[in-house]
């Protein structure tokens, strides 16, 4: 028996499949998963990083690092820990400008009553999953 605050198989299926959605340049269906006022952080680092709130805010961001990419490989890997799910996310391919370019991140996300409520995304990959992370 899983504990109430364990994500279940269907919240992991839930944040995967915005993924799918999000590398075809479907937008409106990555976020249909999100809480009216879901909480979404990206690192100070990343272009256009910082907090935002609502499924609207999140979308524009969403839209904004797609449309930067002509040619676009997704690669997805979740496990659940501490009461999240936690996807490392690799992509890979062509920019915009057509420079090739490849990058990985993790990506936490807090899911309640199947809505993704809280994400935070780490530009290092590994920092989830240390003591703490």
């Amino acid at each position: 028996m899983r504990a109430a605050d364990t994500p279940s198989d269907a919240d992991v299926a839930l944040v995967l499949g915005a993924y799918e959605f999000w590398a075809r340049g479907d937008i409106d269906a990555a976020v249909r998963p999100l809480h009216p006022e879901v909480e979404w952080v990206e690192p100070d680092e990343f272009p256009c990083g910082g907090v935002r709130h609502g499924p609207a805010a999140v979308a524009e961001y969403l839209r904004d690092s797609r449309a930067g990419w002509r040619e676009l490989h997704s690669e997805r890997h979740a496990s659940v820990r501490g009461g999240n799910v936690v996807v490392v996310h690799r992509v890979h391919g062509t920019l915009a400008d057509g420079t090739e370019h490849s990058g990985t991140v993790a990506d936490v996300y807090t899911v309640r009553d199947g809505r993704v409520v809280r994400m935070r995304a780490y530009a290092d990959p590994d920092e989830p999953f240390r003591d703490g992370g």
